[in-house]
């Protein structure tokens, strides 16, 4: 048994935007990943390719894809 602390989508601050070859490929998203894309990032942000990269494992099928990772959130604000 081996402990996995932390596994799993906890934030949505790792927004990327996947394009081009393989990116069809990725895994569905789940509702809590789209949920934490709703929770911290804008509508007009969100795009079709648009997935937490700590939820996309990568596979050689993706291997030639473009990933976009936009403007991170300011999230040193008190």
């Amino acid at each position: 048994f081996e402990p996995t602390f932390g596994e799993g989508v906890t934030s949505g601050y790792d927004h990327v935007v996947l394009v081009g070859k393989g990116a069809s490929s990725a895994q569905r998203m789940t509702p809590i990943e789209e949920q934490m894309l709703d929770d911290h990032w804008e509508f007009d942000e969100i795009y079709e390719g648009s997935r937490l990269a700590s939820a996309v494992t990568l596979t050689k099928e993706m291997d030639g894809m473009t990933v976009y990772v936009p403007d991170r959130l300011v999230d040193d604000c008190p």
